[in-house]
Formats: C-alpha cells, structure tokens, sequence
C-alpha cells in the first residue's frame, strides 16, 4: 500500500510551541504539531493552512521547511510528513477538527506524552531558528553501590545519547528488595554519582514508583545497563502513555559490582 503525504505547522514564538492535543488515534490524548493529510485538490501549502486553521483556529503564513520525515516506524499507518516553520498571521488559539486542546509549551518543559517524532521536528525547527531549544536528556539508573569503571563506562556511554545526564540512584529499599548487597545508603550514593563530572545531576528513585523520575523529568532517552529488563521498561513506559526512547548500553567487560565484592 501506498504511503501518504501529510504536512504539520511548528509555530514557535518566544521561546514557546504552538502544540494541540490528539482528539482521535492514533495517539490519542497526546501533544502534537498541527497537521494532517493533503487533500485531492491542494498543495502542500494550501494543506497545511487548512490543517492548522481546522485545528487550533489560527491562520498561519508557513515559511521555510523544516525537513521530511519518512522513517518507517513514526507513524504505523506508514505516513511520510513534511514539517514547516509558520507564523500567525490572525486569529487566537482554539481546539477543533482532530484536537481537544490547544496550547503554547515552553521549548524547554515540553509535555512527556508527545505523538510521533514531532519532539525530534521541534529539536530541528528550533536549531533552524537559531532558538535556545531544550537539550536532549537522557536518564539512566542503578545502584551504584561502589562507583566501578563499569559505571562509568556505562553512564559516559548514556551521556553521549544526549546534551545532558540524570541518574537516577536505587533507594536503599530497593536495593534490599533485589536481593542485592547495601554498601552505603542511597544519599551517599547519590552524591558520589552526582560529583562525577559529566553527570548533570543525581536523583534518588522512588521505590513505590518508578516512573515517578521519568515523569518528573520527561527525559528523551532512557539508557539502561547489559543487565536492566528494556523489554519491561518499554512496556511500563507504553502502559503509562510516556513518550521515550529506551537504549541498551554494552557491558565494560570484567567488571561489576558484585564480582568486586564477591557478594
């Protein structure tokens, strides 16, 4: 089957997007750019200012591209988009058409729940503007029991999936619920987690829910080590309705915790 052409609008001013919230699946209830399909008697242009007029009651005068996405898997009914930078030209914000809401979010507190790769769109349209966009964060976890080049080499190789770090260090609870050994409780953990330099900042999990981090700091990427369930994370993320990309980071080979200690 053929793939479709659709368009979505990035309206940014002032350091804010121009976002609607999905009224109609795929994705439904998430944060999205303006857009749709092109109809039989347009073009490109003509679709794309019906589309965002019909959805957030504005008017827009669409500028440059911003780029073409065809990537298989960002839509499963297979559409390919073109994305353009628009400014408005009349009219105020108002939900219709697809949308049950329509708001400006700051580039830098974009909403976790977000539909597609329109997070990717907006990280392209405001390096294109030259706008001080949100850096791309990335979060991973452990125990971190005793600092070991294994950790490092694990959370140097997080880092480079990103602009910024946050790890999140396992509550002592948790550490005792996995059957693992206690060295040091999770404040002191944290704070040797959180001198090494590369780290943006270290955080202390919740043991009652995980997700409460996640949600906390709506990361891009979430890294996790050669011996973390992924398969589970992406399930528990899916089943929260969180946007995020999970990573599998290689083991340091010879190194770990409980081989250093022998428990």
């Amino acid at each position: 089957m053929p793939r479709a052409l659709t368009v979505d609008g990035i309206v940014i001013e002032e350091g804010r997007i121009l976002l609607i919230r999905r009224g109609s699946p795929p994705f439904r209830g998430y944060y999205a750019l303006p857009g749709g399909h092109i109809e039989k008697n347009e073009d490109v242009i003509q679709a794309l200012v019906r589309e965002v007029r019909e959805e957030t009651g504005l008017v827009v005068e669409p500028g440059m591209p911003v780029g073409i996405y065809d990537d298989p898997k960002r839509d499963k009914r297979g559409n390919v988009t073109i994305a353009f930078l628009c400014s408005i030209k009349d009219g105020e914000p108002s939900a219709g058409s697809d949308s049950c809401g329509v708001r400006f979010f700051p580039l830098d507190r974009l909403p976790s729940r977000m539909a597609f790769d329109h997070r990717e769109m907006i990280r392209d349209a405001a390096g294109l503007l030259g706008t001080k966009k949100a850096p791309k964060k990335v979060l991973a976890g452990g125990a971190f029991n005793l600092v070991h080049p294994g950790h490092i080499h694990f959370l140097e190789r997080a880092r480079e999936l990103g602009d910024e770090l946050v790890v999140v260090v396992a509550s002592d609870k948790t550490v005792l619920k996995a059957g693992k050994q206690l060295l040091f409780p999770a404040g002191i953990r944290a704070r040797m987690v959180g001198s090494i330099g590369f780290v943006s900042k270290a955080v202390i999990g919740d043991e009652r829910d995980m997700l409460k981090v996640v949600r906390a700091e709506r990361p891009d990427v979430i890294a996790m080590g050669y011996d973390q369930d992924v398969r589970g994370m992406k399930a528990q993320l899916n089943s929260a309705g969180i946007t995020c990309k999970v990573v599998r980071v290689g083991k340091l080979k010879g190194y770990s915790t409980k081989r250093i200690t022998g428990g």
